[in-house]
């Protein structure tokens, strides 16, 4: 059996969070020929196809999809690996940070502030996909976890960072497009995506049930962000989304309107019960003191 480039897995996650070869292409400073050469080695290595090829967007197959999964572990394994290895060499002691991808950019920030204060200590973060899962922080050897609306805090000391407010993505033709603000109740009975292996709890959170216990409809089932804003512009259903996840601009076919009453999105840092890190808990401390989001 052939070999996985790394690459080409690093090629992928672009395509998936992009949903565009061009916009993954622009991410990774190569041309769009190129990154398609790429991908299509990708699935001959694999043998079966990867990709749906769209003229507005690219998703990911099933076999994509559970490509993708594992892409990231392996990806950011290899990155701790040669992370390690240099700090082995220059004498660097190096503090593990696991991520959603959505808060990556922020994480990294907090990082390299962090290490301006502590010379000979590198930061190293490693995105998680969603949903959040707690036990991802023994599986990536993690000392600090962020976590976006967990409920399911697992074996993890938890303090809270920030509470970002949610607004609701909708299609342009939607009626309730045309309104610059909306209550929960007005979308009590418009069709949500949901995401396999949800929780009760985040069910609820992610339809904003919590907030209005009123009976939710079930829109499409999603694996991926892409699938998300695709549903949302076909109008098949609306999602819930908070200001880190949302477009930076307002795509074709797509409106974002702010709700009132809809339980804001929490973010957390964690780090492992009876696993005692000073440094660990120095960076929660730091974190917590001077938390800035980054901007879109």
């Amino acid at each position: 059996m052939p070999d996985l480039d790394p690459r080409h897995l690093r090629y992928l996650i672009a395509v998936a969070e992009t949903g565009s070869i061009t916009r993954a292409a622009r991410r990774l400073m190569m041309t769009q020929p190129a990154l398609s050469r790429a991908l299509q080695a990708l699935e001959r290595t694999v043998g079966v196809p990867l990709l749906v090829r769209r003229s507005q967007a690219t998703g990911l197959t099933e076999a994509g999809s559970v490509l993708l999964a594992d892409a990231y572990e392996l990806v950011e394994r290899s990155r701790a690996a040669i992370e390690r290895a240099r700090g082995a060499y220059s004498g660097a002691e190096t503090l593990t940070v696991s991520a959603p991808v959505c808060d990556v950019l922020a994480v990294s920030a907090a990082g390299r502030d962090f290490e301006a204060g502590h010379p000979g200590v590198r930061v190293h973060v490693v995105p998680r996909g969603w949903p959040e899962r707690p036990e991802e922080l023994g599986a990536t050897a993690a000392d600090v976890a962020i976590l976006r609306d967990c409920f399911d805090r697992g074996n993890l000391i938890v303090d809270p960072l920030a509470r970002e407010p949610r607004s609701v993505l909708l299609p342009a033709g939607h009626p309730l497009a045309a309104r610059e603000s909306l209550t929960v109740a007005d979308l009590r009975d418009e069709p949500v995506t949901y995401w396999d292996g949800m929780s009760a709890a985040e069910a609820d959170h992610w339809s904003g049930a919590d907030a209005d216990p009123h009976p939710r409809r079930h829109g499409p089932r999603v694996r991926d962000t892409t699938e998300v804003i695709a549903a949302v512009v076909l109008g098949r259903a609306i999602v819930f989304a908070h200001g880190t996840t949302l477009p930076a601009d307002e795509l074709p076919g797509l409106r974002v309107r702010p709700v009132e009453g809809l339980t804001p999105s929490t973010l957390e840092i964690g780090v492992p019960a009876g696993a005692r890190n000073p440094l660990a808990e120095r960076f929660v401390a730091h974190a917590r003191a001077g938390w800035a989001p980054a901007g879109r």
